[in-house]
């Protein structure tokens, strides 16, 4: 039976390194966070969320028909909690950040596949051994991600089991890169033509 599987935007974050809003910063084609929202496919994940401080990405994400939850939280544990409210009843939820605007649909379909065959798992992107996001968690561990010390994130769940991590093989390494500074940005840009996606996010 195909899991019932959730996807949370984190889109939250203040951009201080980057000098501005990194989310609406500009790609051939659209924002970053436009190519955010265009990664995931929705054959793969059933119940979709925007969690975000900022009405220009709310605005974004409405756009697409996305449900946003618009908050004015600092503490990414309390942005987690309040986010998994709305995951009730699926069988695991991944997190991914608006800031990785290269990820791929199929790197994200082969990672739900994976969740698919060890429900009980963590599930993470990866390039070779190293672990990043997106993760997608099992619903057993749901109570874990809503008791998070404070202005921790998900990674503290993972550090506590270590036992049920399993990694996906993202197809390029550059999917797992994050922006969080002009210069990020720029490395994204300078990308030979070849890797990069062939266009930019695509409506729904």
């Amino acid at each position: 039976m195909k899991p019932v599987l959730g996807c949370i935007w984190m889109a939250s974050g203040q951009g201080r390194r980057f000098g501005s809003n990194k989310l609406l910063a500009p790609l051939p084609g659209g924002c970053m966070m436009e190519y955010s929202l265009a990664c995931v496919p929705r054959d793969k994940f059933d119940r979709l969320l925007v969690v975000t401080r900022h009405p220009e990405v709310e605005q974004l994400a409405k756009k697409q028909g996305l449900p946003v939850l618009l908050h004015n939280l600092e503490a990414r544990n309390e942005i987690i909690r309040l986010a998994l409210q709305s995951m009730q009843g699926v069988d695991g939820c991944m997190f991914l950040p608006g800031d990785q605007p290269l990820c791929q649909p199929d790197s994200l379909r082969r990672l739900a596949d994976a969740f698919a065959q060890e429900p009980n798992c963590i599930h993470r992107l990866a390039w070779g051994d190293q672990g990043q996001s997106p993760v997608l968690f099992p619903a057993h561990l749901f109570d874990q991600l809503c008791c998070l010390p404070p202005k921790k994130g998900g990674g503290v769940v993972i550090l506590n089991n270590p036992h049920l991590v399993r990694l996906t093989q993202a197809q390029w390494e550059w999917e797992l890169w994050d922006v969080d500074t002009p210069q990020a940005l720029e490395r994204l840009a300078q990308l030979p033509a070849a890797a990069k996606p062939a266009q930019g996010p695509q409506p729904f």
